[in-house]
């Protein structure tokens, strides 16, 4: 069966079920849009579908009625024209549901690129209407890179300029990804990845990890001679061992941040997680009796592989990252951005983080690379594109961007050069690490960090 054949049988089978079995959800989203406000409970919209042909695309409807008409065509974070009930739709993406339908007419497929409205799509080249060969779909790369593209745009003056010159192109850069490499096995993955929040995976992988040194642990107990009625006792043993592992992991935030950065901090806290979920497994060795965990002797073991197994990960996934890219001021301390998220900028980070830099302390990073984006290196947030930049909040908020590129392609060097220019911070360029250099000619280079912000503000009108 060909490709095509095959996708479309899938969404007729899969948007068939869903829409019987979600079909009360719908109702129950139906009723609380009537009761908090009244107006239709379907929002309908002309979209550009496979090979141009428009078609109506199918929401619930999450804002006000005649909302087009009240502001901008595009919503940006707390939109007062999105209603309460809107906002919970939007959060858990049950807005998108109706589009089950758009995919049972052949109109929409799961996979694909999300369709634009037809002034968006009126600016593509002909290279980029390459993308309309595909059926549009829910889910593609951009809309799991983008989901909180209202975030994205919070603090923007002209939400559709910032969209059309920073979100677009990118939107369609990922689109044009999809239709080079559109087969079976991707589409499976987008919907995996979907499905699969970040976490979610981190929290698999570990699983994997602790449940292996385990049985190791058991092994090593039995000199590599385990018995069947060890490898009984074994998978016994094994729940109670891993789950309070991965819940302290998860207390202490080691499933949040991109499991390739991996530093001082996370390890102190894959060791407190370790420690605390040891003397746990100490409790109910005790309090059962051996019924419930094995002997302390085994819980020693299994502590220190399991130490290992996490940090080997740790530091697998990081050596992978790496060599896949490779193919002092008194007062308050600065509030600083990193634009990059490689090796340098994440040093730099980590400069700040541990205190040898006390003049600094970075609060988010951004990155080119969509991948990155709402991932915690550091505990610090990758909040968006180096574009986000260009949000007041973030002007107002910061008194430094550290730009730390320096495998970056010149053309794009020159971009973001020129972009900062119109940014009133100090702006300092990392041509490696520790190196810092300021941007010459650049108006805040060389202001005082204790009334940066405060300056800048009044000088704003704030």
């Amino acid at each position: 069966m060909s490709y095509p054949a095959l996708k479309r049988l899938f969404d007729i089978v899969w948007a068939s079920i869903g829409l019987l079995l979600l079909l009360p959800v719908g109702l129950l989203i139906g009723l609380l849009i009537k009761l908090t406000g009244g107006g239709p409970v379907f929002y309908g919209q002309t979209r550009v579908g496979q090979f141009g042909k428009p078609f109506r695309i199918w929401k619930f409807r999450s804002m006000l009625v005649h909302a087009d008409h009240m502001g901008p065509p595009l919503t940006k974070g707390a939109d007062a024209r999105i209603t309460w009930t809107g906002r919970f739709l939007r959060k858990t993406k049950l807005d998108e549901l109706p589009q089950l339908w758009n995919v049972l007419l052949g109109e929409m497929s799961f996979v694909g690129p999300r369709p634009e409205v037809p002034r968006y799509v009126d600016r593509y080249t002909p290279a980029q209407r390459e993308i309309l060969r595909f059926k549009p779909g829910i889910t593609d790369m951009a809309t799991m890179l983008f989901r909180d593209e209202e975030a994205l745009l919070r603090g923007t003056e002209d939400v559709e300029s910032f969209y059309l010159q920073y979100c677009l192109p990118k939107k369609i850069e990922l689109n044009l990804q999809y239709a080079r490499r559109a087969g079976v096995l991707q589409d499976i993955w987008i919907i995996v990845q979907t499905l699969c929040p970040y976490w979610l995976g981190v929290m698999i992988i570990y699983a994997i990890a602790l449940s292996v040194s385990f049985l190791i642990s058991y092994e090593l107990r039995s000199d590599f001679r385990a018995t069947r009625p060890d490898l009984e006792e074994f998978r016994q043993y094994l729940p109670w061992i891993v789950l309070p592992q991965l819940m302290l992991l998860f207390w202490r935030g080691q499933l949040r941040g991109l499991i390739s950065y991996f530093s001082v901090p996370e390890m102190r806290r894959t060791v407190t997680a370790l420690a605390i979920a040891f003397v746990v497994q100490l409790g109910l060795c005790n309090f059962s009796q051996g019924r419930l965990a094995p002997t302390r002797s085994l819980l020693v073991i299994d502590f220190f592989l399991s130490f290992f197994a996490l940090c080997g990960v740790r530091i697998s996934f990081r050596f992978l990252r790496e060599h896949s890219s490779k193919s002092a001021n008194q007062g308050a301390p600065w509030r600083v951005a990193i634009i990059g998220t490689g090796e340098v900028a994440t040093n730099l980070a980590l400069d700040f983080v541990g205190g040898k830099t006390a003049s600094r302390r970075v609060v988010a990073f951004f990155d080119d690379n969509p991948r990155a984006w709402h991932k915690r290196p550091h505990d610090i947030p990758v909040v968006g594109m180096p574009e986000c930049l260009l949000n007041a909040e973030w002007q107002l908020n910061l008194d430094e961007v550290i730009v730390a590129l320096p495998e970056e392609r010149p053309e794009r060097l020159q971009e973001i050069r020129e972009m900062l220019t119109r940014l009133p911070v100090k702006i300092t360029f990392a041509t490696g690490w520790p190196v810092l250099r300021p941007l010459a000619g650049n108006a805040a280079a060389s202001a005082a960090p204790g009334g940066a912000i405060a300056d800048r503000k009044r000088a704003l009108g704030f």
